[in-house]
């Protein structure tokens, strides 16, 4: 037997969600001196599970896995691994595992150690559930114990700014976790099934309210995403949290949503094999319909995303307006998948992708973003200057998640931004005209990333040093092996795009139920830098220059929107106060309550409560 399918059959949902069950009763009984061994414990058991994840692989390439665990809330909890859900997972591992040797510099001398690892594991846990999860109601489940685990983790200092932010941030949490369970009751009540890979057997035959199901569905997971006009809880909270949390939020959790829409769509494809004729095409009808709505709606969030971004001066609201921006890449690829149906496989693939390339990159420049803080004590771009000298690691890992995010051939972003430029061909090629106006704005954003990335890097690490700089230092820490990991991966998939497409995208559309021609057509053995992609880069690249200099001349890059629009404006603040003091009186008694309690009596009724729920007893 295999180590691979040993592994499967000795069930590795239950391996990994009691491993780190174990590592967080045994968090709070670390000490502060016990700090080292904490750290280290938390970073080996997200090692393990993510090398038992990687393990599997050739187990799921052959076929999916399922486990049932029968009885629990009724109709028991179901977990399934595909190639899709396993993509994400070993995503989820390298996020976690770069942002656990990165906590270590960023929460120093902070305080609460112990509260935020304990967060940081039940976030990890309930991320792989959500991506293990089989059906919509465990899906729910984890999803939103990751709202709620994550928030913690976004209010860890405690101050009354932080706090009011948090408010922000769940609240639209939980909005859009109430979206999810209104499109999963809605769904549930026609179909009598909450399996992801059932969802169609029905779907083409409970008449408009499928689009009331869909708009449910989108507006919760486009939340979790970023996506426009769902977005504000991102440029709010993002500057208030810790660097590693932003790393974390930007590099998988908003991966969450977009994996939710993502699986709706290809599962509601991938179950028609079997259906009547009449019934697959309305249910096609149905998917262009939803799909032409998303691919715009994911056009408006790159928009509004970059313009935002071009006009921060702050680093961090910088990257979190284009965490914004990047998802909308994602969102609009998902459309073209829905809109093209069984010939989306390049929307697809070019938007899982997209939300790999996009974790590691922007995990990366919040890394740089927060070093460059911790060593300057500075946040605005526009006051800094000649940083390469001082912070030559820094520097050049920010150079290689810049030309990253912006699509530099040889670096990772470029092979999924081409993909979706080809999707969104498709869409107007194959499609409705009216989207040849979204491949211009694909462009347009496009440039407008790699103006906002001179800008960043050129104050940044560019230019004059300002003289209270002159004696900054770089310091190595395990920060610095984060920043290095996270950059040797980025040049790796951009040197050989097609590792990640043979091995993980191709497989995944092919049992997905999309065209297997078109995808050997298309997708297989892709050229990548063929002479076009890569004129259209210098396309883009020369654009950017030019609006950089024109923002930098005409004073383009200092624009204000009206304080209604601005969600961090004093407009806002009495809103802000009044949830603040709300959340941190719940905050204080919560932790009380827990200060009071003897943790070996915590830790034991947790541990009973958790193999009750898994039906063990």
């Amino acid at each position: 037997m295999n180590t691979a399918r040993a592994i499967v059959q000795l069930w590795l949902p239950v391996i990994i969600i009691m491993l780190t069950m174990i590592e967080i009763l045994l968090i709070p009984l670390l000490s502060g001196k016990n700090r080292g061994i904490r750290r280290f414990s938390v970073r080996a058991v997200i090692l393990f599970t993510t090398i038992l994840m990687i393990a599997i692989y050739p187990e799921v390439l052959a076929a999916p896995t399922e486990y049932e665990i029968a009885r629990v809330f009724g109709n028991g909890i179901i977990f399934r691994i595909d190639l899709l859900s396993l993509v994400f997972m070993i995503l989820a591992g390298v996020i976690f595992l770069a942002v656990s040797f990165y906590t270590s510099v960023d929460i120093k001398g902070c305080g609460r150690e112990r509260s935020f690892y304990l967060f940081f594991m039940i976030t990890y846990l309930a991320t792989i559930g959500t991506l293990m999860a089989g059906d919509l109601l465990s899906f729910f489940m984890f999803f939103e114990i990751v709202t709620f685990a994550s928030f913690a983790l976004m209010v860890h200092e405690r101050g009354q700014k932080v706090i009011e932010a948090g408010s922000i941030y769940i609240y639209f949490g939980i909005f859009g976790g109430l979206s999810i369970l209104a499109g999963i009751l809605v769904l549930s009540a026609y179909t009598q099934n909450y399996e992801w890979i059932t969802i169609a057997e029905k779907f083409g035959e409970i008449g408009n309210v499928k689009y009331v199901s869909a708009a449910f569905f989108l507006t919760g997971f486009g939340v979790k995403a970023g996506m426009v006009p769902l977005h504000h809880w991102v440029p709010v909270i993002y500057p208030k949290a810790h660097i590693s949390v932003n790393a974390l939020s930007s590099g998988i959790l908003m991966k969450l949503g977009g994996y939710g829409i993502a699986r709706l769509i290809v599962s509601v494809i991938s179950s028609t094999e079997a259906l009547e004729e009449q019934t697959v095409n309305r249910v096609l009808v149905t998917l262009k319909d939803i799909g032409a709505v998303v691919i715009w709606l994911g056009i408006i969030t790159m928009v509004v995303g970059v313009i935002a971004a071009l006009e921060q001066e702050k680093m961090i609201r910088m990257l979190a307006y284009h965490s914004v921006s990047q998802m909308g890449y994602v969102i609009m690829g998902i459309g073209v998948a829905a809109y093209l149906g069984y010939d989306g496989a390049m929307g697809f693939s070019g938007s899982v992708y997209h939300m790999i390339n996009h974790g590691l990159f922007k995990a990366l420049l919040f890394m740089v973003a927060g070093v460059v803080f911790f060593r300057t004590r500075e946040k605005n771009m526009y006051n800094l200057g000649g940083l390469w000298r001082k912070m030559p690691i820094a520097a050049a890992a920010g150079l290689i998640a810049a030309l990253g995010i912006t699509g530099m051939p040889l670096l990772n972003g470029f092979a999924s931004k081409s993909i979706l430029h080809h999707a969104i061909i498709e869409a107007y090629e194959y499609g409705h005209p009216a989207f040849r106006w979204a491949e211009y704005l694909f462009t347009f954003v496009s440039a407008c990333t790699a103006a906002s990335f001179i800008k960043l890097y050129s104050h940044v690490f560019l230019g004059h040093m300002p003289k209270k700089y002159k004696y900054v230092k770089e310091k190595y820490d395990t920060g610095t092996i984060a920043m290095i990991v996270l950059s040797v991966l980025i040049l790796a998939i951009g040197l050989f795009p097609n590792l990640m497409m043979d091995h993980f995208i191709i497989p995944s559309a092919r049992s997905l139920n999309f065209d297997a021609y078109f995808i050997d057509q298309y997708l297989v053995d892709m050229n990548f830098f063929n002479s076009k992609d890569l004129l259209s880069m210098i396309t883009v690249y020369s654009a950017g220059f030019i609006i950089y200099i024109a923002g930098i001349k005409f004073n383009l890059f200092h624009f204000h929107l009206p304080k209604q629009l601005d969600f961090e404006s004093e407009y806002y603040a009495p809103v802000y106060e009044r949830s603040g003091r709300f959340l941190r009186g719940l905050l204080r008694s919560a932790e009380k309550y827990i200060n009071k309690s003897d943790v070996f009596i915590y830790g034991f009724m947790l541990l009973l409560l958790i193999l009750l729920l898994l039906n063990f007893l």
